[in-house]
């Protein structure tokens, strides 16, 4: 990859000299208001839009206008429909919105500082212990004793020999 191509990777915009695909003007659709038979407009991505580029336009311009009329009204500056709160110049629901992103801001500048903290740090020598193993005071157990009322296929951990019960004599025929 050259350079003039991870500059304009890194600044959005294109490099000097490019010169963008041709798209036919043919195949495009029509606009889909009425009583319009203009070419359908195309997006940045170069997929068709739903709407010629003046159909846009003059749909985005009366958003704009209704948008300023209802904020006018008394409206939220935010979403314009609903009524602001008293006092205020956002409505109830925005201004929960708000609260929100600010504190997801907010919890994001904490981690990163905490993970450039962590970076910061010199690197140490890694020392082995039982939690990198997974077994904590919490979760170890004893180990299992044998028992009248447990059998286990394992071998007793502790085996203690009785000479008088555990040797060959026990499996002999009298």
């Amino acid at each position: 990859m050259d350079l003039s191509q991870l500059i304009a990777h890194w600044s959005g915009k294109l490099p000097e000299g490019f010169v963008p695909p041709a798209v036919p003007n043919k195949d495009l659709p029509t606009c889909r208001h009425k009583r319009c038979r203009n070419k359908v407009a195309v997006k940045r991505d170069g997929t068709p839009a739903h709407a010629c580029q003046r159909c846009l336009g003059r749909r985005a311009a009366s958003c704009k206008r209704r948008r300023a009329a209802l904020v006018a009204d008394g409206g939220c500056r935010r979403c314009a429909y609903r009524k602001r709160a008293e006092g205020d110049f956002l409505c109830e629901r925005c201004r929960e919105a708000r609260g929100a992103e600010r504190d997801r801001r907010r919890q994001d500048a904490v981690d990163a500082a905490a993970i450039d903290e962590f970076a910061a740090q010199p690197e140490g020598v890694h020392r082995a212990s039982a939690l990198d193993c997974g077994v904590s005071p919490w979760n170890a157990r004893r180990p299992r004793e044998a028992n009248a009322s447990y059998w286990s296929p394992n071998p007793d951990p502790q085996r203690i020999l009785d000479p008088e019960w555990d040797t060959y004599r026990r499996f002999r025929r009298c």
